[in-house]
């Protein structure tokens, strides 16, 4: 461990940062979601760091000529609807406003979560966005209770953890992505490594990865180690998941067997002499049951031609006196509703299948005696989206008694 940074040739790379910035890693883990857990866990932490500034005197901003008093602080990322209107305006918007007062003046401030501070970008807590976010307050209820018109509006800051590779990219700028924030712009929060997965799903499976390697650090020990083997963990959650739901998928919701991914973990790892060969292994054994799910997909697909139904949908409306709906609707349903068929007729398919070229000759067939339904079928949805269009844009019964006076 040279310099503070761990080395070891079962690392991707030799060191545990290279391990960190490995895109073969990075890619096999979101498979099972591990950028969106580590984002979520760490908003979480930052939102409670953030609520014990409550109160207190802060400057936020080395630079900054005047402490800003800190009266409450606003979630904005608990708060769906925000998000919601934010994207119809073209809007960011941070994870947390800081609401308080700068001498006199009521100010405020935004602050957005960052576990990898080379993805922050001082835009997403300009002043532009809070201003957009007040102009937002009469079409979300909820949305910055108390505040004036004339509020103080600050630069914002970014919320990052308190560890070695937030320190490193500050200073290098080099990591996937280049870092372009300055230091001044972030504010670094503890971050121990002994409590961050605390109900993180997928983290029970951390130790027998971490295991395999046996580094001079432990993910408890270490934030950076426990990242990595976050990562291979949720890795093996996505080629679990991948080897056992339906080949047939349907509307299905598969609950992630947690133990049985560690179970399998230690199996691998009897044969395999570090945890980067472990996934490796893994993402090759499972590759055949994702090709047999992607023959099925294709030969499910519903066999009528983007061309063909937007003609078939445009005479159906014509005949009805109305607009054609949104294609992109008419497809989602009858897709719905021709997957549903063809699993009341085969059910889910278990993978994986000894004889796919049957079950994919079969998957046709009930494809060409479902045509003459699928039409019938297209003609009611179609109907159903114009029927409920119309009802949307047709005036209320009082208002036409109001116009009429």
């Amino acid at each position: 461990m040279k310099g503070g940074i761990i080395r070891s040739p079962l690392l991707p790379g030799g060191d545990i940062v290279s391990a960190l910035f490995d895109r073969e890693v990075m890619g096999l883990a979101d498979r099972g979601g591990a950028s969106n857990l580590i984002g979520d866990r760490w908003a979480d932490i930052a939102a409670t760091h953030a609520t014990t500034w409550v109160g207190s005197e802060r400057r936020l901003h080395a630079d900054d000529q005047e402490p800003l008093r800190i009266i409450r602080v606003d979630r904005l990322d608990a708060m769906p609807a925000v998000a919601a209107a934010a994207s119809r305006r073209g809007l960011q918007n941070p994870d947390l406003l800081l609401i308080g007062q700068l001498g006199d003046r009521q100010a405020i401030q935004a602050a957005d979560a960052k576990f990898s501070v080379e993805t922050a970008r001082s835009k997403q807590v300009s002043l532009e966005v809070v201003l957009g976010l007040l102009e937002l307050r009469n079409s979300v209820p909820g949305l910055l209770e108390g505040v004036s018109d004339q509020v103080q509006v600050e630069s914002g800051v970014f919320l990052c953890p308190d560890y070695p590779l937030t320190h490193l990219m500050l200073r290098h700028r080099r990591g996937i992505v280049r870092t372009t924030v300055r230091s001044e712009e972030v504010v670094l929060v503890p971050a121990a490594a002994e409590r961050f997965w605390d109900g993180v799903a997928g983290a029970e499976v951390i130790s027998p990865f971490a295991d395999i390697d046996n580094l001079p650090a432990r993910p408890d020990e270490s934030l950076m180690v426990g990242v990595y083997y976050f990562r291979l963990a949720r890795a093996a959650v996505g080629f679990w998941l991948d080897a056992t739901k339906p080949l047939l998928v349907h509307n299905d919701v598969v609950t992630v067997d947690i133990g049985a991914v560690r179970d399998e973990t230690v199996r691998r790892s009897r044969t395999q002499a570090s945890a980067i060969n472990v996934i490796r292994r893994w993402d090759v054994d499972v590759q055949q049951v994702r090709n047999q799910r992607a023959a099925v997909d294709q030969v499910a697909a519903l066999p009528i031609s983007g061309r063909e139904l937007r003609e078939m949908t445009a005479k159906i409306a014509q005949s009805a006196g109305a607009d054609p709906p949104s294609g992109n609707q008419v497809r989602r349903r009858l897709g719905s509703w021709y997957r549903g068929a063809l699993r009341d007729r085969f059910g889910p398919i278990r993978p994986p299948v000894a004889e796919l070229s049957s079950i994919l000759r079969q998957l046709a067939d009930a494809g060409r005696d479902l045509a003459p339904q699928a039409e019938r079928e297209l003609e009611r949805i179609v109907l159903d989206l114009v029927a409920e269009a119309s009802s949307r844009t047709a005036p209320a019964i009082g208002s036409n008694i109001a116009d009429s006076c």
